[in-house]
């Protein structure tokens, strides 16, 4: 009998608590740790290599490991994996790895990298966030000579369905447009501000924290020659986002308007509406936002709000600026183009098709007071926003503009003595 047992099978191990058999996994994936340090290890031996090479030399990069940098890639857009990558250091790894120019399909898989980093969600672990604070600058040097770089952006936005890959993106491009004017002033073009409309109506980002990150970049587009012409030539598609956000903000009353919630889009949407709207001639400018007739009465609306939460809301103050500008803007643009239409009977009906077709919000602040005086309300708070700066000269263009459209309550507000 004994003799039989000592030939037996040896029992199976005892069961390993539930913690110790997941040990080596990276959160809920399939891939484990240990692959993880067998892959740094290899970049860093490639790092150590290549400084002794000819910088001028370019190679082929393995295939095997370009297969697992990519898996690395789809591992890392899990937002929620990111906190398992904090103890890597990832972020000083792939720092070194920008010394290896002689392999080109390397660094572009290294950026993308990085993006996952810092860019997919604003919570970023604080070791990680150190070396976001302290890395730009390398960063930003090596993505300037990285020709392709932009393909890349161009091609992710026009065609991932990735909600976390696209937003990454998109936050990548604020930073670096905000960090480097010189890249902006290149980027900032008509292909990129199609990949960003495609990528926002393939999510349907309207309004939230995504939305304010595309509102941000359309911002920097607003800063350079480049990027105004771009949104003139595609304003009737990027007019209407601003539309559906502006609406959202204009569901509360104007004392309701949660105003913290909605001030870095708003403050964004309104000098980029201006910049585009002082680019073109009267005429165009009178029509500018033509293709969303709701844009100008939110923008009103949006000012009776910061004008009622003053106290509330002092950076409020910020956006009526801003909305004085634009309001004055386009009552100088309303001018001029009724200036240049003659007294002849022909142009007389030019003009009142351009009020019936495009100055509809100023016939709707010219209607008669409902019973809760609103439109009133809402004239007031326009004519106030308009002559917080320049007040004589705006308020002679308005007069005008009132006297020859017939405004006789909008001219009213305009000449009272309080």
């Amino acid at each position: 009998m004994c003799q039989g047992m000592s030939h037996r099978n040896p029992s199976p191990p005892a069961e390993l608590a539930e913690e110790l058999q997941h040990v080596d996994q990276i959160g809920d994936t399939a891939y484990s740790k240990c692959w993880l340090y067998a892959l740094l290890m290899k970049l860093l031996n490639l790092v150590k290599s290549s400084s002794s090479s000819d910088l001028s030399e370019i190679h082929e990069l393995d295939q095997e490991l370009e297969e697992q940098l990519c898996c690395l890639w789809d591992l890392t857009v899990n937002h929620n994996v990111l906190p398992h990558l904090e103890d890597f250091d990832l972020v000083p790894i792939f720092t070194d790895v920008l010394t290896c120019h002689q392999y080109p399909r390397l660094l572009t898989t290294t950026y993308w990298l990085t993006v996952s980093f810092r860019y997919f969600t604003l919570e970023i672990p604080p070791r990680l966030r150190k070396f976001a604070e302290e890395d730009n600058a390398p960063w930003i040097t090596a993505i300037r000579f990285q020709s392709d770089f932009i393909d890349c952006v161009h091609f992710i936005l026009n065609n991932s369905t990735h909600g976390h890959l696209l937003i990454a993106t998109i936050r990548l491009l604020d930073a670096i447009t905000r960090e480097d004017d010189s890249l902006a002033e290149v980027w900032c073009g008509s292909a990129l501000l199609d990949a960003i409309l495609v990528a926002q109506r393939q999510m349907r980002w309207l309004y939230g924290s995504e939305v304010e990150v595309i509102h941000r970049v359309l911002y920097t587009f607003s800063s350079n020659v480049g990027g105004v012409s771009a949104l003139i030539h595609s304003f009737d598609q990027v007019l209407p986002t601003f539309g559906v956000y502006l609406r959202k903000v204009c569901e509360d009353e104007p004392h309701l308007i949660p105003f913290s919630a909605y001030y870095n889009s708003i403050r964004a949407i309104v000098p980029i509406i201006d910049a585009v709207s002082a680019s073109l001639s009267p005429s165009q400018s009178v029509s500018c936002c033509s293709a969303d007739k709701t844009v100008l009465p939110c923008l009103i609306h949006i000012a009776l709000g910061c004008q009622c939460q003053a106290e509330e809301f002092p950076l409020g103050q910020g956006i009526l600026t801003d909305l004085s500008i634009l309001f004055g803007d386009m009552v100088k643009s309303i001018r001029d183009a009724l200036k240049s239409i003659t007294s002849s009977s022909g142009s007389l009906l030019s003009a009142a098709e351009m009020f019936d077709q495009d100055l509809s919000w100023l016939h709707e602040l010219d209607a008669s007071d409902d019973d809760s005086n609103r439109v009133g309300q809402l004239r007031k708070a326009f004519v106030t926003c308009c002559l917080q700066n320049n007040e004589d000269e705006t308020r002679g263009r308005l007069i005008y503009i009132c006297n020859r459209l017939k405004l006789s309550r909008l001219l009213e507000e305009l000449t009272d003595d309080n």
